[in-house]
Order: structure tokens, then C-alpha cells, then sequence
């Protein structure tokens, strides 16, 4: 079975603070459900004011915070392919006048987690301070034989700031031309975006 990393790095708005009123940072980090204490009708979130030139929209916006800011074009097709690997929680972006210019974005949290990476075969370094979490990869190798079963949408066990997908939901994203994303082949991953 074969993975992807989804990779939102891009030249569109950047976003560098979480949602103040919500769930504290580090637990969109971690695979667990926020929807009960996420206010319902969303936050407000920034675009960055040191990057002033950033102001287009894509459907993935890019973020300096290792979550995923979606479009509802993305959160619909997610919905419709593996509804129970994400949760959507509502925000609406401001420009950097604080004047609203969507109100139709998502923070895509993804509450699946699944164990991929074979550690023994990666050239990885791992955490000093979270020691089961890689903090580095020089070259990503996934586990042998991996059933099909399981999340679609996942975070991998051992590197939980990145999303991994399954090329079912790749091929929905591809055909729907979503924008702000590309897709890296998550085994022989170098660790770099470009």
C-alpha cells in the first residue's frame, strides 16, 4: 500500500498564530477529537503580518504551525471519501486589515493516526525532548506490506505534524484540481517539501 504526505507549503496567504478562543496549540498536534470544545460557529484566524504580499487564497492554505487550513472544496470531498479520519473545525481568515475574507475555511483536524514508518529501516533522528516523535528525516521508509484497511486521512505514529493519505484520496484531490497542494511519495521521503 502506498502513502502520500500532503504537502500545503505555497505563495498564498501564510498563517502564523492559532485561533485565540480555542483549544491550546500543541493539541491540534495530537490525534484526538476537538469538536466538543471548538465554539461551533468557528474563530478568526490572521494571515501573517510579516509576509504583507501573501494574500491570495488557495484551498489549502499554508501555515507555519504543522496544521492543515482547508477549503470547503477539501472538507467536502474528505467527508464524502473517509468521514470518521477528520474533523473539520470552522474559521474565518482575515487579511492583515483584519477585514474577513472568507468565512468558508477549515482546520483539518485529523484525529487518525496509523503506525507506517518502519523506524528500524528510516534514517530518521528522533526527538530529545518527545522521544517516540521523529524530529528529523533523511530518508522515510514505510512498512512492508501494509494493509489496505485502515484510515485514509492519518497522521503517521512518529511524526504527528504531518498528514499522510491513501491514493484513493489523492485521486480525489487531483481530479478536483484542488490548489495550494502537492502530493510527495511518503516512502524514500528525503524530509523535504521541495
Amino acid at each position: 500500500m502506498s502513502f502520500s504526505l500532503l504537502c500545503d507549503r505555497n505563495d498564498g496567504a501564510l498563517l502564523d498564530a492559532y485561533p485565540q478562543g480555542g483549544p491550546e496549540g500543541w493539541r491540534y498536534l495530537v490525534s484526538q477529537s476537538l469538536a466538543a470544545e471548538y465554539p461551533s460557529d468557528g474563530l478568526s484566524m490572521g494571515f501573517s503580518p510579516n509576509f504583507p504580499d501573501r494574500r491570495k487564497l488557495y484551498d489549502f492554505v499554508d501555515s507555519i504551525l504543522d496544521i492543515r487550513i482547508v477549503s470547503d472544496r477539501v472538507r467536502r470531498i474528505i467527508l464524502e471519501l473517509t468521514p470518521q479520519d477528520v474533523e473539520f473545525l470552522p474559521v474565518t481568515l482575515v487579511d492583515h486589515q483584519k477585514d474577513v475574507v472568507s468565512r468558508d475555511y477549515f482546520i483539518m483536524n485529523v484525529v487518525a493516526d496509523r503506525d507506517v514508518i518502519d523506524l528500524e529501516r528510516s534514517t530518521v533522528r528522533m526527538s530529545h525532548i518527545l522521544k517516540d516523535n521523529i524530529s528529523r528525516v533523511s530518508e522515510l521508509i514505510l512498512k512492508d506490506d501494509l494493509p489496505p484497511e485502515g484510515p485514509k486521512v492519518f497522521r503517521p505514529q512518529h511524526l504527528r505534524s504531518y498528514t499522510m493519505v491513501d491514493p484513493t484520496v489523492q485521486a480525489a484531490m487531483t481530479a478536483a484540481k484542488l490548489t495550494g497542494v502537492k502530493f510527495l511519495p511518503a516512502n524514500g521521503w528525503n524530509g523535504k517539501y521541495r
